[in-house]
């Protein structure tokens, strides 16, 4: 099995060189696509391959992806980002898989994105991270862009992490979508759901609420539905809907069974309203393991530290 590893770049010389030396254990094939660095981005590339690309930035994270996806000619393309890293283990994972020659159209691979003060993960979810070299498996969406999966999918036990050193404008992603409501861009309902989570993420709860409540009446991915639940009911908690926010986190059982991350929020709300024994229910419910194969946001510490702590300061205040 050849990959070609496709990467899309802009003023990313802190970080690049490091990704680059990981991919370079692996691929067969590295594509740099920059789309308009003042950095040395591209003579750090430069040390790693020599199949290094301008591409005119048009707001449009899919057209640039797709387009180093097109400069690639190996049977397999893999996506990373400039401030991604991968640990030794993983590398030779990834070797691994190769050499199994295994015949598939998606392999997911776990995303870490959030870790403690010990390097340890704390948020992680799954990624289509490696496609079949075929027209059908291109990006889509102009922003939180992501290829579509079918046909044969793998999911494999492997992590990237997404780890920045430097400090990101936290209002891009929300200017980003302005910019393309401005230009009247009809949003999916996966581009709404992002899009709300940018208003929640950066405090327009009142807006934030709105967009949920909305996406939430169409047809969508369920995970996608189910954090919908528990990111309104944060928005209504904030605006001092409480019982609002109760329901709100109570409707995502429809969607499925429940997940840990609500009940933890859910025993939140009933431990700061006094009512303990309620909480203690559902924070024994939210002990377990995560399904990472399931493509939700996972916070791990859901599954088992939060509940304990929170199980024991339940107790405490029933005691006293």
């Amino acid at each position: 099995m050849e990959i070609s590893c496709c990467f899309i770049v802009l003023n990313e010389e802190q970080t690049l060189g490091r990704i680059l030396k990981c991919a370079s254990q692996f691929a067969d094939e590295i594509i740099v696509v920059d789309t308009g660095s003042t950095d040395n981005s591209k003579s750090i590339a430069r040390e790693y391959t020599d199949k290094v690309y301008d591409f005119e930035w048009v707001d449009d994270f899919s057209k640039a992806r797709n387009f180093a996806f097109s400069k690639a000619t190996k049977p397999y393309l893999m996506w990373l980002d400039a401030d991604d890293y991968i640990t030794d283990e993983n590398i030779e994972k990834i070797k691994a898989f190769k050499e199994s020659g295994q015949d598939f159209d998606v392999a997911f691979m776990l995303y870490a994105t959030a870790f403690d003060e010990n390097g340890n993960a704390t948020f992680c979810y799954k990624r289509e991270r490696i496609v079949k070299n075929a027209p059908q498996f291109r990006f889509v969406d102009p922003i939180h862009e992501v290829i579509v999966p079918s046909g044969n999918i793998v999911n494999l036990d492997i992590t990237i992490e997404h780890r920045k050193e430097k400090e990101s404008d936290p209002l891009r992603n929300l200017n980003f979508y302005k910019r393309l409501k401005a230009k009247g861009v009809e949003f999916s309902p996966r581009m709404q759901f992002y899009y709300a989570n940018e208003l929640f993420y950066t405090e327009h709860y009142t807006e934030a609420m709105c967009e949920y409540e909305s996406f939430l009446k169409k047809p969508a991915f369920v995970e996608n539905q189910i954090q919908a639940c528990l990111n309104c009911a944060q928005c209504y908690r904030h605006l001092h809907y409480n019982v609002q926010a109760y329901q709100m986190l109570y409707s995502s059982f429809v969607y499925d069974k429940p997940r840990s991350e609500v009940l933890c929020q859910l025993s939140l709300y009933l431990c700061n309203d006094g009512k303990f024994e309620h909480a203690k229910y559902w924070l024994k419910q939210a002990l377990g393991k995560p399904n990472f194969s399931s493509g939700a946001f996972i916070l791990k510490d859901c599954y088992d530290f939060i509940p304990y702590y929170n199980l024991a300061y339940c107790e405490y205040r029933l005691k006293h």
